[in-house]
């Protein structure tokens, strides 16, 4: 073979060996990227599996809340007051609590306002443009129908901003018509509680005047008449019989004991102090259970305080009696001071002492019915206590009246 010849089979042999080296690169590429396109086309059909499954989560979530807040009295809302005012978004349960439907609401806005009672609708401050921004709000009003018996709506709300800078109002409205008219009843509850105390303190004030008047009518008339037979029968026994006139000074001495037990029982049950007005008698209370028990006191009263009508000057008289009974009992004070005064079409009474105080919280009411005894005077008159203490500090009592109307003058003349 020659040497041509040798090197052209070698020439042959070398272009085949590369065209199948070549065909077999092209095999591998397209091997690789059919297994390519294969693998990118599985992640894709398995991403968008399991975006469409999301996507059904989603929508079921979406209904489940939907259908939740359908049957709540529940409205959930995004309010854009500008440019152009309008609701965003709002939940279906808005049909249960206004006349309008979500649908109408947001094709105008103004079937939500609409539904709203004219006398509340002033509250609603965040539909206004102009108004400035709140960061949160609270708003309970009552819904316009039906006008006989409107729900009671609260709305919590608060201002965030959109995405384009827009400024939105996002709420929830909720029916507290059962809450609200728990309310009415508590307070007509209470009302009612507070006439019946009033009620109760004035019968009993009049069974406190009545059993004055018949122990110092009566049962004084009577020791006086017995006083007078011992007198009597003092001159009449001879003047030896020391024993039975020694006896009959000690029977007169018994009866005039008597007679200042008597009339004590009686000042207690009805001061006569107070005929002559509040201010006397309040100088009366202090000087008899202060003065006795070395406690320095003052007494500032307005002088139209002895103008009040019968229920407030004995509720105010019970009020200092019990104060001043607290102080001898437990201050240990040195000074009381007293202050009665009007100011706002409010009556203001003050009692003052630099005792050791006490913490009013601590204060066992089941065994200590004093301040209770105060609390329950103060309500019947629709007034509000305050104590202010602690310990090595003093006290303060600070009692609130709604002033009383003056009683009309009594034309003389016409009577």
């Amino acid at each position: 073979m020659s040497p041509a010849h040798a090197a052209e089979q070698i020439t042959v042999a070398s272009s085949r060996q590369l065209t199948l080296s070549a065909m077999v690169l092209i095999a591998v590429t397209l091997a690789l990227m059919t297994g390519f396109a294969f693998w990118s086309w599985s992640r894709r059909q398995g991403l968008a599996a399991r975006r469409r499954q999301a996507e059904a989560a989603l929508r079921a979530s979406e209904d489940r809340l939907r259908q939740v807040t359908r049957q709540l009295p529940l409205a959930i809302f995004e309010y854009l007051p500008a440019p152009l005012p309008r609701f965003q978004s709002i939940s279906e349960g808005v049909a249960r609590l206004l006349p309008g439907g979500a649908e109408e609401i947001l094709a105008d806005p103004e079937v939500f306002f609409r539904g709203i009672h004219p006398d509340d609708l002033g509250g609603l401050v965040w539909r206004d443009p102009a108004a400035p921004p709140l960061l949160d709000f609270e708003w309970i009003g009552r819904s316009r129908a039906p006008a006989t018996a409107p729900r009671w709506l609260q709305i919590r709300a608060t201002t965030g901003v959109t995405a384009s800078g827009e400024r939105a109002i996002h709420g929830a409205m909720l029916d507290v018509t059962a809450l609200k008219r728990a309310q009415e009843d508590l307070e007509r509850s209470r009302e009612e509680l507070r006439l019946l105390a009033s009620h109760r303190e004035q019968r009993v004030e009049q069974e406190r005047a009545r059993l004055a008047r018949e122990f110092h009518d009566e049962l004084g008339q009577v020791l006086t008449t017995a006083r007078m037979h011992a007198q009597l029968l003092e001159r009449q026994l001879p003047a030896d019989a020391t024993e039975a006139r020694a006896a009959v000074q000690d029977i007169e001495a018994m009866i005039g004991e008597a007679s200042r037990s008597v009339k004590a029982i009686a000042s207690d049950l009805r001061p006569a102090a107070l005929n002559l007005g509040l201010s006397a008698a309040v100088e009366w209370l202090a000087a008899r259970v202060l003065a006795p028990a070395g406690i320095g006191y003052s007494v500032s009263i307005t002088p139209s305080a002895d103008r009040l009508d019968d229920s407030h000057a004995i509720a105010l008289f019970r009020i200092v009696q019990e104060s001043l009974n607290n102080v001898v009992r437990h201050a240990g004070a040195r000074h009381v001071h007293i202050t009665l005064g009007s100011l706002d079409q409010e009556l203001n009474l003050l009692v003052e002492d630099d005792g050791k105080g006490f913490d009013p919280l601590a204060v066992d009411h089941a065994a200590h019915f004093g301040l209770l005894g105060i609390a329950e005077r103060v309500m019947a008159l629709g007034g509000s206590v305050e104590i202010d203490s602690s310990p090595g500090a003093g006290a303060r009592l600070s009692v609130s009246l709604p002033l009383p109307p003056v009683p009309a003058a009594t034309d003389g003349a016409g009577a």
